[in-house]
C-alpha cells in the first residue's frame, strides 16, 4: 500500500483555511452569484480522489451532477422510494464522468472529497 504524500505544517494550514472559507461563504455567495461566474475549488484544496472513501462516492452526493442530469439526484437521477426505485435509467451514462457544483474540472461518479455530503433518500 502506497503511503500518502507528507505535506508542511504550512501547506495544511493554507488549504484548510481555504476550505473553511470556502465552506462557510458558499452559501452566502454562492445564492448571490450567477452560477456561469462562479469562482469553483481546486480539486488539491479538497483532496479529490478518483475513487470512494468507503461508501462515500461522488455519486451520491449533492453537489455531483451527472451527464445530461441535475444536481442532488446522485448517480441515478434521484432514486425515489428504496434505493432500487430507478432501476430502469440505469447504464452506461451513469458511470460517466460528470461535474460538480463546488470543484472544478471532470468528476468520477466513484470519486470522493472532503466537501461530500450524501444524497437524503425520499424515505429519510
Amino acid at each position: 500500500m502506497e503511503r500518502p504524500k507528507r505535506i508542511s505544517r504550512r501547506s495544511w494550514i493554507k488549504i484548510t483555511a481555504a476550505t473553511i472559507v470556502a465552506v462557510t461563504t458558499y452559501p452566502f455567495v454562492g445564492a448571490m452569484t450567477h452560477a456561469a461566474t462562479r469562482k469553483k475549488i481546486a480539486k488539491a484544496v479538497v483532496h479529490y480522489q478518483d475513487h470512494p472513501s468507503g461508501h462515500k462516492m461522488c455519486g451520491m452526493c449533492i453537489h455531483f451532477i451527472p451527464t445530461g442530469g441535475v444536481a442532488g439526484h446522485g448517480m441515478m437521477g434521484g432514486m425515489g422510494p428504496g434505493m432500487m426505485g430507478n432501476m430502469h435509467n440505469m447504464g452506461p451514462e451513469m458511470m460517466k464522468d460528470g461535474t460538480c457544483q463546488l470543484v472544478e474540472g471532470r468528476i468520477s461518479p466513484m470519486g470522493y472529497c472532503i466537501l461530500y455530503s450524501p444524497v437524503q433518500s425520499v424515505d429519510s
